[in-house]
């Protein structure tokens, strides 16, 4: 069964939903009206089905001379935008009128708007009519005849969800893979969450790795079952500068990530804008069960000083806290310091990371990052922050945390492991 016509999202501004109708009534049969006005009234009449008054309106125009198309030449009111009374009626669903039109007035069946839409996509985009859409077909209305934007009818079936509408257009050599500002058809079908209509265009062959849009990505927050059918369609999981792993990880669905994993999707790919991978989307919008997924199969990053699933969260609150370039690094270190100062070193390690990120060139970080990864147990890391500060700082400063970065880096090469772990700073 269609849905109702969509107000936004998929479909671009340039479809409207329902051409502006002509204002004009006929009030007086008799009256003498200029031919815009009698051509106005004739687009109404097809809108409304109403065969009477549109054989009326006919004979008047022929008897002042003009043919159907002629007199829609004459229009020059704002809200005409080129449709002629076959578009209206198929906008309508009106197929008694349609017929009339096409077999009696011998209308062009493929005669597009200003912006190239046609009567067999209005009868799509207004009322899902399949009679309608049977009825243009069936006297040659090219199914693959695209608007301007590249809008073409099939991508207006799986807007819909017309099922029956889709496969009538597929069955008359419909081109499954059109690619227009909404991506192709199969994308649109992913958005949507149609799992009957994915079925449909991927039976046809759609190709789930078509460019612009990648249905993956558009499925990753939708059913599961949606997930599983392009990717058993062979749809590359790594495809884009968002992955789909990413996009799912983004919106939180575990299922599709789990889904994803299993297809061979790379958790280490990052976003090309940002250089984010997965699993730091899925923190910074705080979805633990898809961090927990996700961890496993991350690649340790070196920006986050506690890696846990916990640390990971952390990170994520504490770069999202405050915007970047508001912050030079000194709130974090100042944070660092306090929690120094209760003795809780794995949070002081992570605000400290935290800092270098923002100031790099700032060697008592390294000094205090260095203390931290100690008391944490962290031997390597400790070494390796100690290393880069006696490179930055070769003479000592008196501050404390300075002054047990130089003898971590001593101690740490010239005793035994055991002594390093009983080293205490006053």
């Amino acid at each position: 069964m269609a849905s109702s016509p969509p107000s936004s999202g998929v479909l671009p501004p340039s479809y409207p939903l329902r051409l502006r109708e002509p204002p004009l009534t006929l009030r007086n049969p008799r009256s003498i009206l200029p031919v815009a006005d009698l051509a106005a009234l004739l687009l109404r009449a097809a809108y409304d089905g109403d065969v009477p008054q549109l054989k009326t309106l006919v004979k008047r125009l022929r008897k002042a001379g003009k043919s159907v198309d002629e007199a829609m030449t004459e229009i020059r009111a704002s809200w005409y935008k080129g449709q002629g009374p076959l578009h209206m009626a198929a906008l309508s669903g009106k197929t008694a009128v349609c017929k009339l039109l096409i077999k009696d007035l011998k209308l062009d069946v493929d005669a597009a708007v200003y912006d190239g839409v046609t009567p067999l996509s209005l009868a799509i985009l207004g009322t899902a009519s399949a009679a309608v859409t049977r009825l243009l077909l069936d006297h040659h209305a090219d199914p693959n005849k695209a608007a301007f934007d590249g809008c073409t009818p099939l991508h207006l079936a799986a807007t819909r969800d017309a099922y029956e509408i889709a496969e009538l257009l597929l069955s008359r050599r419909a081109y499954v893979d059109p690619v227009s500002e909404c991506g192709t058809p199969l994308y649109i079908a992913a958005k949507n969450g149609s799992a009957k209509m994915l079925k449909l265009l991927l039976r046809h062959q759609a190709d789930p790795n078509r460019i612009v849009c990648t249905p993956l990505k558009a499925i990753s927050a939708c059913s599961l079952e949606g997930m599983e059918l392009p990717t058993k369609a062979h749809a590359d999981v790594n495809a884009g500068t968002v992955t789909p792993l990413i996009a799912a990880a983004y919106a939180g669905s575990t299922d599709c990530i789990k889904c994803l994993l299993k297809a061979g999707a790379d958790a280490n790919i990052p976003d090309q804008q940002n250089g984010r991978v997965p699993i730091e989307f899925a923190a910074t919008q705080r979805w633990k069960e898809c961090v927990d997924v996700l961890f496993p199969v991350t690649t340790p990053l070196a920006k986050v000083a506690d890696w846990s699933t916990t640390g990971i969260i952390e990170h994520s609150k504490l770069m999202s806290s405050k915007p970047q370039d508001e912050n030079d690094g000194s709130d974090f270190e100042a944070q660092g310091d306090a929690a120094i100062g209760k003795s809780d070193y794995a949070h002081a390690l992570t605000l400290y990371t935290m800092a270098v990120e923002i100031n790099p060139d700032d060697s008592s970080l390294y000094a205090k990052r260095s203390l931290c990864s100690l008391h944490a147990g962290d031997k390597s890391k400790a070494l390796d922050d100690a290393n880069i500060y006696k490179d930055m700082q070769p003479e000592l400063s008196k501050s404390r945390s300075e002054q047990a970065a130089a003898l971590i880096l001593v101690k740490v090469t010239c005793a035994t492991g055991s002594m390093i772990e009983q080293l205490k700073f006053s």
